[in-house]
């Protein structure tokens, strides 16, 4: 496409809000980060796997949610809005369980509240896991996270109105078996990521030293087809104020020619030529480009 196109509001379909794959990337250095927050705790090596992000309607990932977990809201500040960590309560047991000698397996999931032990561990886990998200966006912005509440229904929370856009990003967590998965989210107003946008590009440093040839190119092409008022001035005489007042029809103002004549484009003097005749028209010659 060559030419510029008109956003028509509420017309015209909007850009992607987020740049998913930069948020992506930091999801990796984020697993690996959560990956060591869970070590001493499972007794083992767990395997953490990221998953590729998505955004999704508030009201929709609230109808969604299971209705039994461990939420975690807190303040990113600078950023606008919440927080929202999510760990399913499966996890949590497990980590209790595997603390206290056990092996971690699958554990029953129907409960309405958790135990001191399992609090214990929600605390240190979701608040460790957003100590290592700062850490892992420290190169894009320097973050602060503060701890607004912690819910175990969703349909306690209120992060944005229902069609808020909320982008989640999910870690699987593995304990070492095969019913020993289990995942964590973490759910971000996608408003407070567009005031990251521009800082998180994630081309290769060599890409971004070479922009796209067909871009440029289309972008040199219609540079040429703009056209720009140039001008340029004969004589600059000079009047005071009684002789401005005095002025009348048929008088005459002498001035002063020089060979040095200044070329404007856009208020900006662009070369010093003279004035002639080329073809029966009065004509410029650059002599100068400034």
């Amino acid at each position: 496409m060559d030419e510029v196109q008109a956003l028509k509001l509420g017309q015209t379909e909007l850009q992607a809000p987020v740049t998913l794959s930069g948020v992506d990337k930091l999801g990796e250095q984020l697993g690996r980060r959560i990956r060591a927050l869970i070590e001493p705790m499972a007794g083992g090596k767990p395997t953490v796997t990221a998953q590729d992000t998505e955004t999704v309607n508030y009201d929709l990932w609230s109808a969604m949610a299971p209705s039994f977990s461990a939420l975690s809201v807190y303040k990113l500040h600078p950023l606008k809005g919440s927080v929202l960590v999510s760990i399913d309560p499966a996890l949590v047991s497990a980590l209790v369980d595997r603390f206290y000698g056990g092996a971690g397996g699958k554990l029953n999931n129907i409960r309405a509240e958790f135990s001191p032990s399992e609090e214990r561990i929600i605390v240190k886990l979701a608040d460790g896991i957003m100590a290592a998200l700062v850490t892992a966006w420290s190169d894009i912005l320097a973050l602060e996270h503060t701890l607004v509440s912690r819910e175990t229904d969703p349909q306690a929370l209120s992060l944005g109105d229902s069609n808020d856009q909320m982008l989640v990003q999910q870690f699987r967590v593995n304990l070492g078996g095969k019913d020993q998965e289990w995942p964590i989210d973490l759910i971000f107003p996608v408003v407070a990521l567009r005031q990251l946008e521009p800082l998180m590009a994630t081309g290769d440093p060599d890409e971004k030293g070479h922009p796209d040839p067909l871009w440029r190119a289309r972008l040199a092409h219609q540079m040429q087809n703009i056209r720009l008022p140039a001008r340029t001035v004969l004589a600059r005489p000079t009047l005071n104020i009684d002789q401005l007042l005095a002025l009348k029809p048929g008088d005459v103002i002498p001035v002063n020619l020089t060979r040095n004549i200044p070329l404007i484009v856009e208020h900006r003097v662009l070369a010093h030529g003279t004035i002639g005749e080329q073809n029966g028209h009065a004509a410029f010659r650059i002599e100068k480009l400034s």
